[in-house]
């Protein structure tokens, strides 16, 4: 007797249905990495490039390949982009105030350390220091972060508190209050890397011309100090 045909087994209508839909998200690689980073390192970029005018969320995320809604999970709205960008850069300045700090035991030496942390912070982020201290951030009507004012005030202490051991160890002026003898160096500093900042960006391809403008930052600062020392 011949063994029987193998029987045809029914095709399962459902198997001819469309393939399941992949989530946008998975899509548009909105599960990969840490977006919120991803987004502010790009923003940094596009804001010292072609200024605060040209950031665009949507633009971002067409940049980075994701959904266009994916980076308003972490920014309703440009404003809070702006924050965290300008909070970043008072942390990076808070930084910059602890390494003035642990520089030396000398106040003189810690002073003139913030005060070249400063310049160059400012001079490599020129677009970002603007929004720091002035512009859309302030005047948008918008509260700012509790992270801004946090990022912000450390800031401020960091360079408070080298000025004032400056004054305690009887090497900066003590009948001027801290906070006014600091505000007017740190006016200072600001002053010269705005004034210099297209110089600086100018000169980036000359080694030789970078090593001259750093002699004259030292040079300005020994001038700033001269003039707060007792």
């Amino acid at each position: 007797m011949k063994p029987s045909k193998k029987q045809s087994v029914p095709k399962n209508p459902k198997s001819t249905s469309k393939k399941p839909t992949i989530p946008e998200a998975q899509i548009s690689g909105y599960h990969h990495g840490n977006l919120r980073e991803e987004v502010l390192a790009h923003s940094r970029t596009v804001l010292e490039k072609t200024g605060v005018s040209s950031l665009s969320l949507r633009d971002i995320a067409q940049d980075l390949g994701v959904s266009h809604t994916a980076p308003y999970r972490h920014f309703p709205k440009k404003m809070d982009l702006l924050q965290a960008l300008v909070a970043e850069g008072f942390r990076e300045l808070s930084f910059a105030m602890i390494r003035a700090w642990e520089s030396s035991k000398d106040p003189l030496q810690k002073i003139r350390k913030a005060g070249e942390e400063y310049i160059y912070l400012l001079l490599n982020n020129p677009r970002r220091t603007e929004l720091m201290f002035g512009g859309e951030i302030y005047v948008s009507g918008d509260p700012v972060s509790e992270e801004l004012r946090k990022c912000g005030q450390d800031a401020y202490l960091g360079m408070f508190r080298i000025v004032e051991y400056g004054q305690n160890q009887l090497v900066l002026k003590k009948s001027v209050p801290t906070a006014t003898l600091m505000m007017s160096f740190w006016s200072g500093v600001h002053g010269f890397a705005v004034l210099n900042e297209r110089k600086w960006k100018a000169i980036q391809s000359s080694e030789e011309e970078k090593q001259t403008f750093q002699k004259e930052v030292l040079q300005i600062l020994e001038i700033m100090i001269e003039g707060t020392r007792l």
